[in-house]
């Protein structure tokens, strides 16, 4: 009931000719309410800043800081979103993403997410936009992503370039308690990149509790990069590091 006395609230306090938006979110409000039978509530939310370093082939020493966000509802959706400033070579970088999720009401932890990915370099008038849908099998121990990357990458004035590419990552628990968590992943994309096929990452992570709120976020990656099949060689490393709340 918490989501109709804001609505009968919201329309105590004006008319509709002259809140027109307000209105129209409401009526969204009730759909969603009246296909789900339930009231929405925040059951979940976290912020994280992370500082990350990279060291590669091709531009030797390149960082990145990152700020992130998520917001889940009623334990089934939930929407996350990000943006990373930094450096690579000698010019500035932008990367930035936003992604939803939900979990289907299936006896298994399986869930769909769309996301979309922007990363740039605005010196060089130059930028890659992804959108990728995953479907993804995961529990405590492990859990698995696969999906379409749909890739538009653009050079100035010049036509769009499209990139179809599989998408996968995957990850296994070592430790999975409250205080500390230790794993390792692999992967072709992340929150703020998305590769290539032959290009993907191989990571070590950490997640150590200092409060009931914060926790200390580390992450180690060594990078591949590689073209035909499974050839691939060392391109990089890099580090995550940085904190995590949650409430």
């Amino acid at each position: 009931m918490a989501l109709q006395s804001w609505i009968i609230l919201s329309l105590e306090r004006g008319g509709l000719a002259r809140h027109k938006q307000r209105y129209a979110v409401i009526l969204f409000l009730l759909l969603i309410q009246s296909l789900y039978g339930f009231d929405i509530k925040i059951t979940g939310a976290e912020l994280g800043l992370n500082y990350i370093p990279e060291y590669n082939r091709v531009f030797h020493y390149c960082w990145d800081i990152a700020s992130f966000g998520s917001l889940e509802l009623n334990n089934m959706l939930t929407f996350k979103g990000g943006i990373a400033l930094g450096q690579t070579g000698r010019v500035f970088d932008i990367h930035a993403f936003g992604s939803s999720e939900a979990a289907l009401p299936l006896p298994v932890h399986l869930y769909v997410k769309v996301a979309y990915i922007y990363n740039g370099i605005p010196d060089y008038n130059t930028g890659i936009h992804s959108l990728l849908p995953t479907l993804s099998l995961r529990g405590k121990w492990a859990g698995i992503s696969v999906g379409p990357a749909l890739r538009f990458t653009t050079f100035g004035d010049e036509p769009a370039v499209f990139e179809p590419i599989i998408a996968f990552s995957g990850f296994v628990n070592l430790i999975y308690t409250d205080p500390l968590r230790i794993g390792i992943g692999i992967a072709n994309y992340s929150d703020f990149v998305s590769g290539n096929m032959g290009s993907y990452s191989i990571n070590l992570n950490s997640l150590a509790r200092l409060t009931k709120k914060i926790s200390l976020v580390n992450e180690l990656e060594v990078l591949q990069n590689g073209s035909v099949g499974l050839v691939s060689n060392f391109y990089g490393i890099v580090y995550k590091g940085g904190l995590l709340l949650q409430w």
